[in-house]
C-alpha cells in the first residue's frame, strides 16, 4: 500500500471492504514478525512504578533507564520518601537515566500532584476510568506525553492500548499504516483505531524488536526483513 492521506484512511476505513483488508494485513504483519522475534509476555507493574519508569525512558537507552531507575528504587523505600528527599538529591539519583534536572522535576511534580489529589501516590482510581478517560488524566501531567500515558494503561493495567515509540512509528509509516508525515500523536490514534485489541500489545512488542534489529532508523537491512515483499518502504533511501 502506497502513502496515503489521513482523508483517504479515513475513507478506507469507513468502507468495511477496506477496513477487513487492513485489519488482515496488519494481521499477516503480526504473524511474520511473531516468527522472527517472539514476542514476550506483558509484565505487570504497578502504574505510579510504570510511569516513572517510562519518564526515566523518555530519551535514553534501556540501559541507563533501568540504571537510573536501579538507583531511584534503591535509595527511597517508597514514592512517599521520594518526595521528602532534600533538594536536588532526586536529580542527583537519577542522573544515569540522563536529562536528570528535567526528569527529576517532572516525577516530583508528578508524585506530589498524586499525593495532593489522593493522599498518597497512587492510580488507584484510573482502573473505573476508561481508556479515554484515563489518557486524559495522565497527559494532563506536566512532561507526561501520550506514549508514556499509553505505557501505563497497557504494561500496568492490561489495557488494549499500543504506545507508539520511535520504533512503532518509523515502522507504521515505513509500511504505509499511517501517512509519512503523521506525528506519533496522530500515530497512536490511527493505529489504536486500526489494530484490532487483541493485537495491540503483542504488535507493540513485534515492532520494536524489528525497529532495534532490522528496520532501524539508518540503513535498515530490507534485504533481509520479512516484511521485505509487502512493505512500500515509504521515506527510506533508495540505498537501503
Amino acid at each position: 500500500m502506497s502513502d496515503i492521506s489521513d482523508e483517504e484512511r479515513r475513507k478506507l476505513m469507513t468502507d468495511p471492504a477496506g477496513r477487513q483488508n487492513e485489519e488482515k494485513r496488519i494481521r499477516s504483519i503480526a504473524e511474520r514478525l511473531a516468527e522472527v522475534h517472539p514476542p514476550s509476555r506483558k509484565v505487570r507493574r504497578d502504574p505510579v512504578d510504570e510511569l516513572i519508569l517510562t519518564i526515566l525512558s523518555q530519551s535514553t537507552s534501556d540501559a541507563n533507564c533501568y540504571r537510573g531507575w536501579e538507583a531511584l528504587r534503591a535509595r527511597y523505600e517508597d514514592w512517599g520518601a521520594v518526595l521528602t528527599a532534600r533538594e536536588g538529591e532526586v536529580e542527583e539519583t537519577i542522573r544515569p537515566a540522563g536529562l536528570a534536572k528535567q526528569k527529576s522535576a517532572t516525577i516530583l511534580s508528578t508524585l506530589a500532584r498524586l499525593r495532593d489529589e489522593h493522599g498518597s501516590p497512587t492510580l488507584q482510581h484510573l482502573e473505573a476510568l476508561g481508556d479515554a478517560e484515563a489518557m486524559d488524566y495522565l497527559t494532563g501531567f506536566h512532561g507526561v506525553g501520550v506514549k508514556t500515558a499509553a505505557c501505563v494503561l497497557c504494561f500496568a493495567m492490561g489495557r488494549d492500548v499500543i504506545p507508539v515509540d520511535t520504533h512503532v512509528h518509523r515502522i507504521a509509516v515505513r509500511l504505509g499504516l499511517v501517512p509519512e508525515r503523521t506525528n506519533a500523536v496522530r500515530t497512536h490514534q490511527i493505529l489504536n483505531d486500526i489494530v484490532p485489541p487483541e493485537l495491540r500489545y503483542e504488535l507493540h512488542v513485534l515492532l520494536i524488536g524489528h525497529g532495534r534489529g532490522v528496520c532501524t532508523a539508518r540503513n535498515p537491512d530490507c534485504g533481509d526483513c520479512v516484511l521485505g515483499d509487502v512493505c512500500p518502504r515509504i521515506g527510506v533511501s533508495p540505498s537501503a
